[in-house]
C-alpha cells in the first residue's frame, strides 16, 4: 500500500444531466504552477496582473528547479502545449474539518459545495435522495507517488442545472465575477465545463497515459457499469481497464446514518 498525505482523501460529485452532458473541471495550470500561487499568496506577492506571464522567469528559475521529475515533466507538457496531469477531472476536495468519522449525508454536502465552488453550476435536490445515489470509493497511485482515495457521488439525469451565478470560495453566491486581486483565486487555476459524456470519455482517456486512474469509466451509466462487463459510451471502452476498474472500485448505497471512516 502506498504512502498517504494530508490531501490523500478527497469526495466530490460526478453530475450528468438528462441530455448526456457532464459537469468537468478544466485545469488552466498544473498543479506545480498552483502550488507556486499558493506559496505567492502566503508571501503576499500582489502584482499588478495576476497571470502567469508575470512571475513566470521567477518560477522557473527560483522555484522549479527545487521540484521533483514529475513536476518539471509535468511543466514541460504545459509549456509545450499538451496535455498535463489531470487537465480534466471530475470537481472534489477534502473536508474543512477532520473528524473520526463522518455521515454520508455530511459527505454528500461536503462533495455539493465543493462542486458549486469549482465549476459555478449548481441544481437543486432532495435530502431524501442523497441515500440513493451511488458513492463510488476510487484508489489510485498518483505521480508523486502518494496513494490517493477519492469518494464520488453520482447523479444522473439531473434536469435544471444552472450557472446564474459566481461562487467565490468560501463566500455567497454574487450575480457578477469580481477581478481577480490576489494569487488565491480558484479562476486562476480551473473552470467548470459542461461537455458531452462521449468527450468527457475521449479527454479522460487519453489522460490515462500521464496517471493511470480510469476515471474516463466513470463517464458510463453506473448501473450498467456495475452490472456489466460492457460500457456502450463509444467504440474506444476497453474492456480489460472496466474489469481493472471493477477491481479498485466499491460501489456502496449507503443510508444515511451510515458512517464513512476518514
Amino acid at each position: 500500500m502506498g504512502v498517504r498525505n494530508h490531501f490523500s482523501v478527497s469526495y466530490g460529485l460526478i453530475v450528468k444531466t438528462s441530455c448526456d452532458r457532464v459537469v468537468m473541471i478544466h485545469r488552466k495550470i498544473p498543479y506545480c504552477i498552483q502550488n507556486y500561487y499558493a506559496r505567492l499568496n502566503r508571501l503576499k506577492k500582489n502584482v499588478d496582473s495576476y497571470e502567469f506571464k508575470t512571475v513566470q522567469k521567477h518560477f522557473e528559475t527560483l522555484y522549479l528547479p527545487n521540484l521533483p521529475k514529475h513536476d518539471h515533466e509535468d511543466y514541460k507538457r504545459f509549456k509545450l502545449g499538451l496535455m498535463f496531469e489531470d487537465v480534466y477531472d471530475f470537481p472534489h476536495g477534502q473536508m474543512q474539518r477532520k473528524n473520526p468519522k463522518v455521515t454520508v449525508q455530511d459527505l454528500f454536502y461536503t462533495a455539493f459545495r465543493e462542486f458549486q465552488e469549482e465549476t459555478g453550476y449548481r441544481f437543486q435536490f432532495n435530502k431524501k435522495d442523497i441515500p440513493q445515489f451511488p458513492l463510488i470509493k476510487l484508489e489510485f497511485s498518483g505521480n508523486d507517488g502518494y496513494l490517493y482515495t477519492q469518494y464520488f457521488f453520482v447523479v444522473e439525469n439531473v434536469r435544471g442545472l444552472r450557472r446564474t451565478s459566481y461562487f467565490e470560495s468560501f463566500e455567497n453566491f454574487s450575480t457578477a465575477a469580481p477581478k481577480i486581486t490576489s494569487w488565491n483565486d480558484d479562476r486562476l487555476v480551473y473552470q467548470g465545463k459542461l461537455m458531452p459524456l462521449k468527450t468527457a470519455y475521449k479527454r479522460l482517456y487519453q489522460q490515462q497515459s500521464i496517471k493511470l486512474d480510469y476515471k474516463h469509466l466513470l463517464c458510463c451509466n453506473i448501473n450498467e457499469l456495475r452490472l456489466s462487463s460492457t460500457c456502450k459510451v463509444n467504440e474506444e471502452t476497453d474492456q480489460n481497464n472496466l474489469q481493472q476498474l471493477k477491481k479498485l472500485t466499491h460501489f456502496k448505497w449507503k443510508t444515511e446514518d451510515e458512517t464513512i471512516k476518514q
